[in-house]
């Protein structure tokens, strides 16, 4: 009979120079420079199935991520917010580079059916991205300089139609890059929905794509749409967002869902909303992530939104 071979579960703490790594298997904590001829060295030296969880910090968690990809090892970004929470849920309040380590491992271990797995992009979907978050940037930097200058007498209009002219061609360049990754009908289905424009389309698309979910309800969590109630014995707090993922798609959502509350499809939906009790703020939140659900779905049949 065949000898199960058990896998090794690594928690890793990121810093500049440096990672702290815990092998839940051994209870060994290792220290490792963050370079990657030292990271790949080290990584090859493992002797079996390989799982890592590790938190995203700037791009100092680069190397180890893919390094560890190209191993072909499973690799599990855990987002900073879900860490707090779990460390909360475990009862932990020191907060030390190994202990950080220890807790990525332990959250790997127990709750691995919770994570989702690495799956890198290639190199046009990442340039999608960023193209995404440079249009972000852009819109942002534009209404600051419009409220900045608001008050004062002089003209801002050449400045503001030289950001226009930006925006139009990097939204040109996102939608090249759609019709060459052959994402083209997913982005014209989202376009057919209340609300979603062309900018919103295309981060919903790209999402869609950026792995496989199980669910719309995975989707949703995915961007950080998905609510946790928080309760302690007889205690019921609120509840409220998790906020996991991308700040900018949640953002271009809630502009969606602003612009789709008075269709006819979806007005008598935030009536009723707002007759239990809801915040407007609380509605917008709530069309929000059924624009995302409805979103996924339709793309998941390959149909397009019918009023």
């Amino acid at each position: 009979m065949a000898k199960l071979v058990q896998k090794i579960t690594l928690g890793v703490d990121v810093a500049k120079d440096q990672l702290v790594i815990y092998n839940w298997s051994t209870q060994e904590l290792i220290e490792l420079l963050n370079e990657p001829t030292a990271i790949k060295a080290w990584l090859k030296s493992l002797i079996g199935p390989v799982r890592i969880a590790i938190e995203p910090t700037s791009h100092y968690h680069l190397a180890m991520v893919e390094a560890a990809v190209a191993l072909g090892y499973e690799v599990y970004l855990v987002n900073p917010r879900q860490l707090v929470h779990y460390r909360q849920a475990v009862n932990v309040r020191n907060k030390t580079d190994p202990q950080d380590a220890w807790l990525l491992a332990r959250y790997l271990e127990h709750e691995a059916t919770q994570l989702r797995r690495f799956q890198p992009q290639d190199r046009q979907a990442q340039r999608l991205w960023t193209l995404l978050n440079r249009r972000a940037t852009v819109v942002s930097s534009r209404q600051q300089l419009q409220q900045s200058f608001a008050e004062l007498s002089f003209s801002i209009k050449a400045l503001i139609t030289q950001f226009n002219q930006l925006l139009q061609r990097l939204d040109q360049h996102i939608k090249t890059l759609i019709r060459e990754l052959g994402w083209w009908r997913d982005y014209q289905i989202c376009c057919s929905i209340p609300g979603i424009g062309p900018c919103n389309a295309a981060a919903l698309v790209a999402t869609y794509h950026r792995g496989a979910f199980a669910s719309s309800d995975a989707f949703v969590a995915y961007m950080g749409l998905d609510v946790r109630l928080r309760e302690s014995g007889q205690f019921k707090g609120k509840s409220k967002l998790t906020k996991r993922g991308s700040s900018e798609l949640r953002r271009l959502l809630y502009c969606a869902a602003h612009a789709a509350r008075s269709h006819q499809r979806f007005a008598d939906y935030c009536l009723k909303q707002l007759d239990k009790g809801m915040s407007k703020i609380a509605v917008r939140v709530a069309l929000a992530r059924k624009l995302a659900r409805i979103a996924f779905t339709l793309m998941t049949k390959q149909e397009h939104f019918v009023a």
